[in-house]
């Protein structure tokens, strides 16, 4: 939790510093100085929050008393995306891009690498736009515990929609909102007990992905 208002607080910092260097503009919809640019290389840093739908995992057989188990996940996964890209007019972006997640438990920590394709519809003040990312998630190989534990044994592909909205506070500061879906598909997840492995799975999670952040 304080990793989170740590973060938090350095993204609106960096919104602060700026927004003290313009003039206040006359109302929310006032375009004067603040159309966005549109041409050339922009970054993204963003906080982003995921929680998966309840995933019941396949039935894993006990090694020390025989039984059939199965594991229902729903984690919370939080990080930090960071996005470099190049834009050649307001419809059309396409970057490369990482994020660190970590649940609290630490089983799912991972970090995504992927291409992105993004696209802005206005050149006002506020303008809604979406994003298609696509890529491969690394683990971290962490265990959640010792006698029953979860670990994300190889990584798989990942694929993510946004929608949101930016509201530009210059023409090269924004403050980015948006919600979408990720999936991660991992190729091999380990369940054990007592630090011998049971099985290793594929296993398939479905994420509501929502983030605040800077486009710059």
């Amino acid at each position: 939790m304080k990793k989170t208002f740590l973060i938090l607080a350095m993204i609106f910092g960096v919104v602060a510093a700026q927004a003290r260097q313009l003039p206040t503009p006359t109302s929310l919809f006032d375009n004067s100085h603040v159309e966005f640019k549109y041409y050339g290389f922009y970054g993204i840093v963003e906080y982003t929050h995921m929680f998966n739908f309840a995933n019941e995992s396949p039935q894993y057989l006990n090694p020390s008393t025989g039984t059939v188990v199965t594991f229902v996940d729903k984690y919370h996964l939080n990080g930090i995306t960071a996005i470099a890209g190049w834009q050649w007019r307001k419809e059309s972006a396409i970057g490369l891009g990482f994020s660190y997640f970590s649940d609290p438990q630490s089983s799912f920590s991972q970090i995504p690498v992927f291409i992105e394709f993004r696209s802005h519809f206005l050149r006002s003040r506020i303008t809604p736009f979406t994003s298609v990312q696509v890529g491969y998630s690394i683990p971290f190989g962490s265990k959640n515990s010792i006698e029953e534990y979860t670990r994300i044994d190889e990584g798989g592909i990942t694929f993510g929609i946004t929608a949101g909205a930016r509201f530009a506070i210059t023409p090269k500061l924004g403050i980015n909102l948006y919600a979408g879906y990720q999936m991660i598909h991992l190729n091999s997840v380990e369940r054990g007990f007592n630090m011998v492995a049971s099985t290793k799975m594929s296993e398939l999670y479905d994420n509501l992905r929502f983030g605040i952040g800077v486009n710059f």
